[in-house]
């Protein structure tokens, strides 16, 4: 029995139980309690202890089984012997939700497991839910409750965090950042409760307005249900993930193409960008990118004003912004008028505008241009760089240092009023962003936008497009080369003779080039005659993995005695290699196009999943892939094919045709609805895929499956 954990039972519980609280503030159990009396409109609270009569004036009680009415939630903070005993009473009683901040688990090993396993087990069986253990707690803003031991503060952003210390380094950037959180939830050794159902409960919650995930890793299945839950959730609430380590995917198809590729972290990359997911590479780039997607406005287009006090600024701000695929708007002549009748005439006011001193001696004309960019109608959005809010920090005069303090102010007060009346996005760069100067109070409190860091606000208003539909796709890091892998066979898994595979895509609707096999030089001058030369003739073999190495491929086969000849060499290659089952594939040679890989594997997180790209020789050189959650359609194929650099060759470049990018689509999409449902599937590489202007044709093929699974006489060669 496994009940879904909803939003008022964690985040919101009447009552709660902390089992193991104590009054000693060096105590994990003590910073908790201490945290929970604390936290303001918290819950009904009850301590299960046996020191005492009493704790803070709360009256303490013996055991679970002692309390005066049932709990919504109950949190263990108790030895790890002691753990399985206060589970058991939590089962007994059907509370909900426990949350076991206790370590001593899975992370001491297999035992650990097997007992926390257990725990979660118990609970299942009653109806009850599991948070942990080693959780570092959780926090909710619309609840009353902090079980974490530090202070949080509110703010619109929801967390699901693996590392309680990761926790407190974003609960340093809120405050620095003047925003906070709606809820934290830290999942710990996830022994239940799993990451995705968190996030579930997250955008479900009314006082989350973004979510942010840091995580080592996905429990089998669990990346793939993440996707689902954000792409199908009824509102749609942004959601940024902190990944640490590389994924484990492709572990076990090793030896294809399309395992090698997806051997690092580019899979996990493609799978969350297809799902709307933005991925973060550092700490404060993730709880940046979730403060600016908790804003109340979205950016609806490409086309931003930078202004800024100083051309640097400006300009590196719109270098990295154009990185993120936003472009500068052209002003409208009034705009321009209006802005030289403001600006001095050292100004630039083209765009970017660099107010060339003129803001720091007179702030009001920071909040005029602003009210100017944002009446234009080509520009959908505005960035402002430098010191605004502390140029009054220039200057040592008291008397001086006042009065531009209350200009700035004031000015801060206008821009808070105009972006508040305004469709169009205003996000803010200051130096001074995170000393907590009451220059900009009024910017905070209209909840626009602000960043100490340049490229951290041009990030915001990229990802602010994306969230309105401006852009196609999110990249938060460049990828890195991935070599092949060269390890062992996983577990057993065979991989099928390029004939066996073959067969087996086309009775599922994939087209597939005619062949036929021989065994014999007169099988392979009977299969030349039924065929349109020129040929391409291969070794086949259920140990032959890598045909073109050993000269186990010859194309251009013209005639029958060309067949036949060929046939002996491909021979006599495998009598030199020691290969006992060998026998030939003959199929029609495919005209020159451009090389493409569609591949597919299936991954422990994520499940089925299908990639395009470069292929031919280049796939591991150029790592030219994208990848998505299988199955896909033809409109995201298409988007799979834009997003590769492959694409512009197929678009036609320098004279050679475009290529038939809809039979390339659709291609995708049937592979990728076999790699959905094909059962024991581990990895297929179709690569290369030659296409060019008549569709695109398969030339080569190759699948690794589980042991037994679709077997069909393997390493048997079909005479025909």
């Amino acid at each position: 029995m496994q009940t879904r954990v909803g939003v008022s039972q964690l985040l919101r519980p009447r009552s709660v139980a902390i089992v193991g609280a104590s009054a000693a503030p060096h105590k994990a159990g003590g910073r908790r309690w201490l945290s929970a009396i604390s936290e303001p409109g918290h819950p009904r609270l009850f301590p299960v202890t046996r020191s005492g009569d009493s704790l803070n004036g709360y009256r303490t009680y013996r055991s679970l089984a002692h309390l005066p009415e049932p709990v919504d939630l109950a949190v263990i903070m108790v030895p790890a012997d002691a753990v399985q005993d206060a589970v058991a009473d939590c089962a007994r009683l059907g509370v909900p939700v426990v949350v076991v901040v206790s370590a001593g688990f899975a992370e001491r090993g297999a035992e650990g497991a097997a007992l926390e396993a257990a725990l979660a087990a118990r609970l299942r069986a009653t109806g009850g839910r599991l948070l942990g253990p080693n959780s570092a707690g959780l926090y909710s803003a619309a609840g009353g409750l902090n079980l974490l031991g530090w202070r949080v503060p509110k703010g619109p952003i929801g967390l699901v965090t693996q590392s309680g210390n990761v926790a407190l380094t974003f609960t340093r950037h809120a405050r620095a950042k003047r925003s906070g959180f709606s809820a934290i939830l830290a999942l710990g050794n996830a022994a239940d409760l799993t990451l995705s159902e968190l996030v579930e409960v997250l955008i479900e919650d009314a006082a989350t307005r973004s979510v942010l995930v840091y995580c080592e890793g996905f429990a089998q299945g669990d990346g793939r249900r993440l996707i689902e839950i954000v792409r199908n959730a009824r509102e749609k609430k942004p959601v940024v993930v902190l990944k640490a380590g590389v994924s484990e995917a492709g572990a076990r198809a090793v030896q294809s193409h399309t395992g090698s590729l997806a051997g690092d972290d580019r899979l996990v990359d493609d799978l969350l960008a297809g799902a709307g997911i933005l991925r973060a590479a550092e700490t404060e780039q993730a709880f940046d990118l979730a403060l600016a997607l908790a804003a109340p406005k979205v950016l609806l287009g490409r086309d931003i004003a930078v202004l800024s006090d100083g051309g640097g600024h400006a300009a590196l701000v719109a270098d990295c912004a154009g990185r993120h695929g936003l472009t500068l708007a052209r002003f409208s002549p009034e705009t321009l008028a209006r802005l030289r009748a403001l600006l001095p005439a050292r100004s630039g006011v083209e765009n970017p505008v660099d107010f060339a001193g003129a803001a720091e001696s007179d702030p009001g004309s920071v909040a005029a241009a602003i009210t100017i960019c944002l009446d234009d109608p080509n520009v959908r959005g505005i960035v402002l760089a430098g010191h605004f809010g502390g140029y009054h920090l220039m200057t040592e005069d008291e008397t001086t240092r006042s009065r531009v303090a209350q200009q700035e102010t004031d000015a801060a007060l206008r821009i808070a009023a105009a972006a508040r009346d305004s469709a169009t996005l205003l996000v803010v760069h200051s130096e001074h962003a995170e000393r907590g100067l009451a220059t900009l109070t009024p910017l905070h409190e209209a909840e626009i936008p602000m960043f100490a860091g340049l490229e951290s606000a041009a990030r915001a208003a990229a990802a602010l497009a994306l969230r309105g539909g401006a852009l196609e796709g999110w990249k938060a890091a460049a990828f890195a080369a991935a070599g092949e892998l060269e390890a062992g066979r996983p577990g057993g898994a065979r991989q099928l003779t390029e004939p066996e595979a073959r067969e087996r895509i086309s009775r599922a609707g994939i087209p597939v080039p005619p062949f036929r096999t021989a065994g014999s030089a007169e099988e392979a001058r009977a299969a030349h005659a039924t065929l349109a030369a020129p040929l391409a003739m291969k070794l086949v073999s259920a140990t032959a993995l890598h045909k073109s190495d050993i000269g186990g491929v010859i194309l251009d086969v013209g005639s029958a005695e060309a067949a036949e000849a060929a046939f002996r060499r491909l021979m006599s290659v495998a009598r030199e290699r020691g290969i006992a089952d060998a026998g030939v594939l003959l199929t029609p040679m495919i005209p020159a196009g451009i090389e493409c890989l569609i591949g597919g594997a299936v991954d422990a997180s994520f499940g089925p999943v299908v990639s395009f790209g470069a292929g031919g020789i280049w796939v591991e050189l150029l790592a030219d892939v994208v990848f998505r959650a299988a199955p896909v359609d033809e409109t995201e194929a298409r988007r799979m094919i834009a997003g590769t650099r492959v694409f512009r060759l197929l678009q036609g470049y320098r004279g050679r045709p475009p290529a038939d990018l809809a039979a390339l689509a659709a291609l995708i999409a049937a592979v990728s609805r076999f790699v959905a449902e094909t059962s024991g599937l581990i990895a297929l590489d179709l690569n290369p895929v030659i296409v060019d202007e008549t569709g695109a044709h398969l030339a080569d093929v190759r699948m690794i499956v589980e042991p037994g699974a679709l077997r069909s006489n393997a390493g048997a060669v079909r005479r025909t």
